[in-house]
Formats: C-alpha cells, sequence, structure tokens
C-alpha cells in the first residue's frame, strides 16, 4: 500500500476544497437566483466529497473532481461577460482558471500513478 501523495494530488485536493467551499457559500450572497444558490450548494457538496476521494487516492475521486470542476468552468463563463463590475469579473476568471488546473492536477502521470 502506497502512503505517499503526490504533490499534484495534495494540490489539486486542497484547491478543490476550497473552490467547493466557497460554492458552499454562495447562498449567503444577495444576488444570485434561488436556483443558482440551489445548484452551487449542491456542486460545493459534491466538490468536497471529490476531494475526499482524492485525498485517499480513489479513482472515483478523480473522475468525479474532473466532472465537478468542468462544471464549475463552464458555470463560470458566463461571469466574463455579465458581471457588473470588474472584481467580480476578474473572480470569475479566476475560479475558471482554479477549476482549469485542478483538472490538469489530477491527471498529471503521476497523481494518476496514485490511484487506487
Amino acid at each position: 500500500m502506497k502512503t505517499s501523495r503526490p504533490l499534484a494530488l495534495t494540490f489539486a485536493t486542497v484547491l478543490l476544497v476550497l473552490i467547493s467551499l466557497g460554492s458552499l457559500a454562495t447562498p449567503l450572497l444577495a444576488g444570485p437566483p434561488v436556483a443558482v444558490k440551489v445548484l452551487s450548494v449542491v456542486m460545493g457538496l459534491l466538490g468536497l466529497l471529490a476531494a475526499y476521494g482524492l485525498w485517499n487516492k480513489k479513482r472515483w475521486g478523480m473522475v468525479v473532481a474532473i466532472l465537478v470542476s468542468a462544471l464549475n468552468a463552464l458555470s463560470g463563463v458566463p461571469g466574463l461577460f455579465v458581471q457588473p463590475n470588474l472584481p467580480a469579473t476578474i473572480a470569475a476568471g479566476v475560479g475558471i482558471a482554479i477549476s482549469l488546473l485542478i483538472i490538469v492536477l489530477t491527471v498529471l502521470p503521476p497523481a494518476r500513478a496514485a490511484y487506487v
């Protein structure tokens, strides 16, 4: 049994937890409609589940992390064009970049070799 965790996998897990916690905090904002808040909570919970799987080096964790990160990136694209202010647009761009980075980190060869 391998006990070491590749640095890329650890970094992807930490980023996924941070993004997921941000998604869980979305209902606290005043602007988004209820449907967006509900979807955000669901994605946040799925992201935390995926982070658990990644932390334990489970292949299903990689699959769920890729799906959640892809959906997070896609859901952030409209924010690049319809946000009311520059900081919100920048936040959308950073969220997309982090989601894409999570996908890349989870499929790197050292991370793929660690999954059981």
